[in-house]
């Protein structure tokens, strides 16, 4: 497989085809694919497109990206972005995935909500993952509650704390209040 071309050797006007970046997505070199995913976030953002979405998705189920901030570099823009005003369906299928970064990504994904002052998408999703066990998903479980609190509605935050703050590991509990007033992040953290 041949190497991306370096930084200026084809200008910044370089338009990849979509069988230049697949091939990237999906070939075993580590940094092919995080450029490959960088190409998607950057088409997404000049033009909405589900080939897109489908082509990210594709790779992350078959476990072609295997790195978690691949996942939280391209899942809000990916993912979330295109289900804006939308049906949420699609985040509740992925939050059933059998692979763990999909499951990541469907959290990572609310961002899009939350950044439009909705709390009722990420919390809603984050009930129906709550009690997974792996780190992968609680750590975006943390850091998603948390910009959910400080973006959407921090009275949310708390009340879906109150019922499932138990339920999350001790490192998700303490990113999610972690901009809290000091009484309810040590009352939600006891």
């Amino acid at each position: 497989m041949t190497s991306p071309p370096r930084a200026g050797s084809h200008g910044a006007s370089r338009t990849w085809t979509r069988g230049e970046r697949s091939a990237l997505l999906w070939s075993d070199d580590p940094g092919g694919r995080t450029v490959a995913v960088v190409m998607l976030v950057q088409a997404a953002r000049q033009h909405a497109d589900a080939d897109l979405t489908d082509e990210f998705l594709s790779a992350l189920r078959a476990e072609r990206i295997d790195d978690p901030a691949l996942v939280d570099l391209a899942a809000e823009e990916l993912v979330g972005v295109p289900l804006l005003g939308g049906s949420t369906g699609p985040l509740y299928a992925l939050a059933k995935s059998d692979v763990a970064l999909v499951r990541r990504a469907a959290v990572v994904a609310t961002l899009a909500f939350v950044k439009q002052g909705d709390a009722e998408v990420p919390l809603g999703l984050a009930g129906r993952l709550v009690r997974e066990r792996g780190e992968v998903v609680q750590s975006a479980l943390g850091w998603v509650l948390r910009e959910t609190g400080k973006r959407a509605s921090e009275e949310a935050l708390v009340a879906f704390l109150d019922r499932h703050g138990r339920a999350l590991s001790r490192a998700a509990l303490e990113t999610a209040t972690e901009h809290l007033a000091a009484a309810d992040r040590d009352r939600l953290r006891a």
